[in-house]
């Protein structure tokens, strides 16, 4: 996505003076300002900043149990490192969800948040965002290699190398941000809206060549993960199929057949649901890069800003909710997981209700 039109009127106040007629009339095409600012209000502060609240808890609570488990395991050291980011993600988003309050601005203050949210929260959002969708398809394509080659995974995909690859994919990303950071800045400027000098953003004459470089950047790295992770599931899950219907085939123990097909079953729900929740989540965003350049009025500044503003707040909507319920995913397909949580919370296996110490043990002999 173009982080110059994504993270709203950071170039309105720019060109306040030429908009000055246009907001008067209340409109700016298809959608007003008035229903743009009920979209902001409805998606980023309320509902979103409640997701987000209580997702970041649940981050929390979730590398504490990872941190429990140790580092011995690479699938561990996977899953610590996309709870990491799903923390700083919904942190920025929080922060965004506050800069971008319509009612922010009737605050007697010299900041101008809507621009100031743009190096502090929103690039830096769409940052951790990335790095959640590079890591998911890594963590994909490692189960993927689990299943081709069950017997070599440990020597192919050690957690000495797993850690070295997630360092690597947060600083490809992190690096990608040094173009913006170098051509934007904060400075005082006069701003017509409210007749004062305030600060905003400021940027400097090579800001055009960084933006496209940002842009590409993001575009690529957003991309690839998304159908890499497509890509790497389908794969594992025709491999899951197969190889229940081979076990079928050669076994006459159907207890074991019974057993092993559940394994299977839940196996492939695990990575049902983690692709889902990329498809579903992340789709918008990639949608939204795909149109930005077909459709120049789409933007910012363009004719449609108040839809194009409207409609990502559905998108920075999705990125909540896809940071926030992974702790729901891994208590239900986790038996190790679930057995830390309680372990976490001193809670022992007597004071569990019956029925889910039951569930419990009997997950842990399938796994």
């Amino acid at each position: 996505m173009d982080e110059r039109v994504v993270f709203n009127h950071t170039v309105l106040s720019e060109d306040a003076d030429s908009d000055n007629s246009t907001i008067l009339d209340g409109q700016h095409g298809l959608l007003s300002y008035s229903a743009r600012d009920v979209f902001i209000i409805v998606n980023h502060v309320i509902i979103s900043s409640a997701i987000g609240l209580f997702g970041i808890v649940a981050n929390v609570i979730n590398m504490c149990v990872f941190r429990l488990q140790g580092w011995k395991s690479s699938t561990n050291i996977s899953f610590f490192a996309l709870t990491l980011c799903d923390l700083f993600s919904l942190i920025f988003l929080e922060w965004m969800n506050v800069c971008l309050n319509p009612f922010i601005e009737n605050i007697d203050s010299v900041i101008i948040f809507k621009e100031i949210q743009f190096l502090t929260a929103g690039i830096l959002h769409v940052c951790t965002a990335r790095i959640t969708s590079c890591v998911t398809a890594y963590i994909t394509a490692e189960r993927c290699l689990s299943i081709v080659f069950p017997l070599k995974i440990k020597q192919l995909v050690t957690p000495r190398r797993a850690a070295t690859i997630m360092v690597i994919i947060y600083s490809v990303n992190i690096a990608t941000l040094i173009p913006e950071y170098a051509a934007a800045y904060f400075d005082w400027k006069f701003y017509p809206p409210k007749n004062k000098t305030m600060i905003g953003l400021q940027f400097r004459s090579y800001k055009t060549l960084a933006e496209s470089l940002l842009f590409i950047f993001h575009a690529a790295l957003a991309v690839f993960s998304f159908v890499a992770t497509i890509v790497f599931t389908g794969i594992l899950v025709l491999k899951l199929k197969l190889s229940a219907q081979f076990r079928k085939s050669t076994t006459f123990d159907s207890e074991q057949i019974e057993m092993k097909t559940a394994r299977d079953k839940r196996t492939m729900t695990m990575v049902i649901l983690v692709a889902t929740n990329l498809i579903i989540f992340y789709f918008p965003t990639v949608a939204f890069c795909i149109v930005l350049p077909v459709v120049p009025e789409f933007s910012i500044i363009g004719r449609e800003s108040n839809l194009f503003e409207a409609v990502w707040s559905f998108a920075f909507l999705c990125h909540s909710i896809n940071s926030s319920i992974n702790i729901f995913v891994y208590l239900k397909m986790s038996s190790k997981f679930k057995n830390n949580f309680w372990k976490l919370f001193s809670v022992s296996a007597n004071d569990k209700p019956a029925e889910l110490v039951r569930k419990t043990n009997k997950e842990t002999q399938k796994l």
